[in-house]
């Protein structure tokens, strides 16, 4: 196998000898090959899956596998064409009987086809007459419709001018509440305004009563403290209760108080 293959790496006329006697062998037996060349193109494009897509190393090239499918299919079948040429003979009648074959059933096809197409006419024409007179009636049917929906309309026409009359009667109604509600809502809030002046107009009396009356005891309280300093610088002493002593401890009379200038 070294050599052979020393020879065909070496040697041009070893190659012109191999691929004569291929074609030779072609040529006489042209089934194998035909189906030689047809498994050749087949491990061509697996070599093309191997080599592009799995990215895999091929140990031939796929332009010479597919130059070897030409070559052993073309000459394969030239060989059993005429190394065989009875059954090319045979194929060639059964090629003519079976295109005849086909003729008259096209034939026979067209013939149905035409009175098929016949019956279909003779349908059509009925089913037109049927469509017209269908026609008709939907013409009919759609002026009464349109009749009927111009009458509809008309009464949608009026039901919703009442409706609006209703509506522009419950707004003006609802205007008028909403007016009266406001007038309403203007005299709560001046009632209001008024209530509150008044409660600040008592407020600010009273604040000022107060003021007085505050300004009255400070009064009555600076003329006690002077009354007491005045009891004081004459010997009279003023107890918690507001009772006057003398200077020994003895309660003092009115009149001695008076007397004193002092205040019972």
């Amino acid at each position: 196998m070294e050599k052979l293959k020393n020879l065909w790496d070496d040697k041009l006329w070893f190659k012109i000898l191999v691929i004569v006697v291929i074609l030779a062998l072609s040529y006489w037996f042209g089934i194998i090959a035909i189906l030689l060349g047809f498994i050749l193109f087949i491990y061509a494009i697996v070599t093309v899956i191997r080599k592009y897509i799995f990215k895999k190393n091929t140990r031939f090239k796929v332009r010479y596998i597919l130059l070897s499918f030409l070559a052993l299919t073309i000459m394969g079948g030239y060989g059993y064409a005429q190394t065989h040429p009875e059954e090319m003979e045979q194929s060639r009648i059964r090629q003519q009987e079976t295109k005849k074959a086909a003729e008259t059933k096209k034939a026979e096809d067209a013939k149905k086809a035409a009175k098929a197409k016949k019956a279909e006419d003779a349908k059509k024409a009925a089913k037109a007459k049927k469509a017209e007179d269908a026609k008709k009636a939907a013409k009919a049917k759609k002026a009464e419709d349109a009749k009927k929906a111009e009458a509809a309309k008309q009464a949608e026409a009026a039901k919703q001018a009442e409706a609006a009359r209703q509506a522009e009667a419950a707004k003006q109604a609802e205007a008028a509440r909403q007016a009266e509600a406001a007038r309403q809502a203007e005299a709560a809030k001046q009632a209001e305004a008024a209530r509150q002046a008044e409660a600040a107009k008592q407020a600010e009396a009273a604040r000022q009563a107060e003021a007085a009356r505050q300004a009255e005891a400070a009064a009555q309280a600076q003329a006690a403290a002077q009354t007491e300093q005045n009891g004081n610088s004459s010997g009279y002493i003023r107890d918690a209760n507001g009772r006057w002593h003398r200077s020994n401890g003895q309660f003092a009379s009115k009149k001695e108080i008076a007397a004193a200038g002092l205040v019972w």
